[in-house]
């Protein structure tokens, strides 16, 4: 019925508006050569009261337009930055004939930070929510995925003043909390950290090419940064060390470089001893990128040798 239709509407966390002009906002589908997606998250960190649009926005769409919406400029007001404040600046941006869509909350809770990127005071006696919680430990972690932080009884209130900084991965910390007092308090937790991560949509084997199909992103519990592969251009073209089930994140220390020398191929072997130098022709066992030691097969003693890949067709033995 038009009412549940319209409940579902309302419940949306996000809104999306097609400007068919900065000037206009009416819901059309604009016809326009040039598109630009602006996305803003529920909870965002800031230095101060004013800030530019980049500096809460994830921006897509042409460099030459993402940095003059992204320059545009916003104020917090009551702790929060309204979406009406966003459809404003746009509207005067001057990006006649571009399509814009929004994808952001009514409002986004805002946490100002001070210049060493940790969370400013906040008002007398007054008590961090969840979210801002939340916020707070990746503004000290420097942490771009996500957080949860888990706590028995309420937070305290006043100011997070200690620790100044988080180790990401860490699975506990206490943390202190100042009223206006001077009073300190502490809150025992325990974090979860967590980050959207390249997942195989398909089981691999090893030395087999990666492609862009052979990925979905999922968001998953880490212990710490850096494990796995987030982004497509890490993997495309290249390979896995061993194989991997479909589901699988892929840790970054089981891709191989892009390689130059394949399996099966003809190679010339060189061995150097001070300043004589042998080379033989050889057969290449395994796949190889510039700097790894694969297999390789002499092929007039057909001895298999382990070898470096020192250029295009190429591999040297080291002498001991």
């Amino acid at each position: 019925m038009w009412w549940k239709t319209g409940r579902r509407l309302l419940r949306l966390f996000f809104a999306f508006l097609l400007f068919s002009s900065p000037g206009v906002v009416d819901g059309r589908v604009a016809a326009a050569a040039e598109a630009l997606r602006v996305t803003v998250p529920r909870v965002v960190q800031v230095e101060g009261e004013a800030c530019a649009l980049s500096d809460i926005a994830v921006l897509d769409g042409p460099s030459a337009l993402t940095g003059r919406v992204g320059a545009l400029l916003l104020s917090v007001q009551d702790g929060v930055i309204t979406r009406q404040q966003v459809i404003d600046a746009l509207k005067v941006s001057g990006l006649e004939g571009v399509r814009i869509e929004l994808k952001m909350p009514a409002a986004v809770t805002v946490i100002v930070t001070n210049d060493a990127g940790e969370p400013a005071a906040l008002p007398a006696n007054a008590q961090m929510t969840e979210e801002a919680l939340s916020s707070a430990v990746k503004a000290l972690a420097a942490w771009d995925g996500d957080v949860e932080v888990r706590h028995q009884g309420p937070i305290p209130p006043g100011n997070l003043v200690s620790p100044g900084s988080i180790v990401p991965g860490t699975a506990s910390a206490t943390l202190k909390f100042q009223d206006a007092s001077g009073r300190q308090r502490s809150l025992a937790t325990r974090l979860f950290w967590h980050q959207s991560v390249l997942v195989l949509a398909r089981s691999v084997k090893k030395d087999e090419p990666l492609r862009e199909t052979d990925f979905v992103v999922r968001r998953i519990r880490v212990s710490r940064p850096g494990l796995y592969a987030s982004r497509l251009d890490e993997v495309l073209g290249r390979s896995l060390r061993k194989a991997l089930s479909q589901g699988e994140p892929v840790p970054l220390n089981l891709i191989a470089g892009v390689p130059i020398i394949e399996r099966g191929k003809s190679v010339v072997i060189v061995v150097k001893d001070g300043s004589l130098t042998v080379r033989a022709k050889g057969e290449a066992l395994e796949n190889g990128a510039m700097g790894e030691t694969i297999k390789v097969r002499n092929l007039a003693s057909r001895a298999v040798l382990s070898a470096i890949v020192v250029g295009k067709d190429t591999v040297e033995v080291k002498v001991p």
